[in-house]
């Protein structure tokens, strides 16, 4: 006698198309003129997954859903997966390339949608030079959700990523920071982290006259007591623009 049973039969089929690699991208499409929904940079916001073919496989998945999206903002997830039907990590024969959308709302549960930071440096690290910390992988995403639970626990949104002995500021949560202030050189100037491994890409600054630049916790710090920050704000595709009101720091 042979039992089913459809948990374990779903279970088999997990561990038996084992996703050891997988990639996604995220990009948005904004209601306009006549309800039409636009999409936004594609070939920026999908640099790493873009096809010619999937950019319009998109736009015709939007055309299709527009009239369901009425006025809000469509954010669009391209996925990729492998399927290979094995255990273990090598390079996939097999793999499923999807796309997930939904409607945006507030990204952030907070009213004002003024963010409280927390910096914890010597605790945890997003990611490292020589990895992947520039690609949207889920390993760089995973590895993360620990230090942000402790983040909520300080009554903050979102981490502020710290890197090496000097403490670079890298990036808050999911978004690239920008530090509009007057300099060390009395100069003002909207500055954010250049893109290297560490970093991931964002359009943002490619909207403004952006100075790229390593800043340090020290730096942020000496500036904030002369008075010379303007604003501190963090963007991300689902996130937008968020200013930051606070950081909390461990001592």
């Amino acid at each position: 006698k042979i039992l089913f049973n459809p948990f374990l039969c779903f279970f088999l089929y997990v561990i038996s198309h084992s996703s050891s690699h997988q990639l996604f991208e995220g990009l948005k499409a904004y209601p306009g003129d006549h309800k039409r929904l636009r999409l936004f940079r594609p070939m920026l916001n999908i640099k790493h997954m873009y096809k010619e073919k999937l950019l319009e496989c998109i736009r015709r998945l939007v055309e299709i859903d527009q009239d369901w999206v009425s006025n809000a903002d469509l954010y669009i997830r391209p996925t990729f997966i492998s399927t290979e039907p094995s255990l273990g990590v090598k390079k996939p024969a097999h793999a499923l390339l999807y796309v997930i959308m939904c409607l945006l709302g507030p990204y952030f549960d907070n009213k004002t949608g003024v963010l409280a930071l927390w910096a914890d440096p010597p605790k945890y690290t997003r990611a490292w030079k020589g990895g992947t910390g520039d690609c949207k992988m889920g390993g760089n995403y995973g590895c993360s959700l620990s230090a942000q639970y402790e983040a909520v626990d300080y009554g903050c949104q979102q981490v502020l990523w710290l890197h090496g002995e000097d403490h670079q500021i890298t990036e808050a949560g999911t978004m690239n920071i920008f530090l509009h202030w007057i300099n060390e050189h009395g100069d003002e100037e909207l500055a954010t982290p250049p893109q290297d491994d560490i970093i991931l890409p964002g359009v943002t600054r490619q909207k403004f006259e952006v100075t790229e630049r390593y800043l340090t916790m020290s730096q942020l710090f000496s500036a904030l007591k002369q008075q010379r920050v303007k604003e501190m704000f963090g963007s991300g595709t689902a996130c937008m623009i968020r200013p930051t009101g606070r950081i909390i720091r461990e001592r």
